[in-house]
């Protein structure tokens, strides 16, 4: 899969502990780390500067009032407008508000890196912990922290989960909330700080009890054609026309020869629920088009969506529709 990783100091602002879940993609780092030095491995040790803002027309300034840019520290991008009670989250904080997981074996830091230069700084923390299908298919629980720096989102905590065989990802939505993740607020004191790690912490863990239970019905729900042709149809709107009837055609044509791959016909999991979102998962993870000016804007575009745009949200319907048609209730 190509990835969305930031390179506006000319290097790959990324880093992998491990075998890189992402094709390779990374500096394989042996050691555990703190969250210091995730950030300088991972040239994410920049900071984000409030910058007054002017409106220029020709000649003429005026002063913006009430308004600050998010200035990064390293290549003075413009990440944001935001307002002056906006209290910047930085990386540091980020960061180290994961090292008391870390220090305790809880999470484990894994990768790291930036999207759409700095915009969106994203950390996977590996979960010690894992999901076996019959005797190959692993699914790999993870914490994607999230820190916004343009204004549009607070640090949020999600649980994902990567299933080993493709790098399939999947968010885990949380129960009565929206499945943006769990916000995290700013501890000034260290006790405080370590306390809330450890219930986000304990919320993700919570969730991934339930996703086992959910991925025993999916695989446990045998599906045949009509099954799949009802899926499949269920997750796209209807034709208005012969062009998008041709498109809506293509890609469910690819989802029943992505039914019929390898990786989806691994012992234990062949003919389930379970096969079939991952037909479609597959597609929206690796196989969907996305249009930019160079490989780079493309990959970018690619990982933004995969994790918070319409690729999740796909996966996410899609994932529901699967556990409906199998009967799966935790109501």
């Amino acid at each position: 899969m190509p990835h969305e990783i930031d390179e506006s100091t000319g290097k790959a602002a990324v880093f992998v502990a491990g075998e890189p879940p992402w094709h390779g993609l990374g500096t394989v780092v042996k050691n555990a780390l703190t969250g210091l030095d995730a950030l300088r491995i991972a040239h994410l040790d920049w900071t984000v500067e409030q910058w007054p803002l002017q409106a220029i027309q020709n000649t003429e300034r005026r002063d913006v009032p009430h308004h600050k840019a998010n200035v990064r520290s390293d290549t003075h991008a413009v990440l944001g407008v935001v307002s002056e009670r906006y209290r910047v989250f930085q990386n540091c904080d980020a960061f180290d508000f994961m090292d008391s997981l870390v220090g305790e074996k809880l999470a484990m830091f894994e990768t790291a890196g930036s999207l759409q230069g700095g915009r969106r700084v994203w950390m996977l923390a590996r979960i010690p912990r894992e999901f076996r299908l019959g005797s190959e298919d692993m699914i790999e629980p993870y914490v994607l922290l999230v820190n916004n720096h343009d204004g549009l989102g607070a640090l949020r905590m999600l649980p994902t989960t990567i299933r080993v065989v493709c790098q399939n990802t999947l968010n885990l939505a949380l129960q009565g909330r929206d499945g943006v993740g769990e916000s995290i607020r700013h501890y000034e004191n260290l006790h405080d700080r370590v306390l809330a790690a450890r219930q986000k912490l304990g919320i993700i863990t919570r969730r991934l009890d339930v996703f086992g239970e959910e991925l025993q019905a999916l695989t446990h729900q045998s599906v045949n054609s009509a099954w799949l042709d009802k899926y499949f149809n269920s997750l796209l709107p209807p034709a208005k026309n012969q062009t998008t009837q041709k498109s809506r055609n293509a890609v469910i044509e690819r989802w029943w020869a992505n039914s019929e791959n390898v990786r989806n016909r691994l012992p234990g999991i062949t003919g389930t629920a379970w096969s079939a979102y991952n037909s479609v998962s597959e597609w929206a993870d690796h196989q969907r088009t996305f249009r930019g000016s160079d490989a780079h804007t493309r990959a970018e575009r690619r990982l933004n969506s995969i994790w918070f745009g319409l690729s999740d949200q796909f996966k996410q319907r899609a994932y529901r529709n699967a556990l409906t048609m199998s009967g799966y209730n935790n109501n």
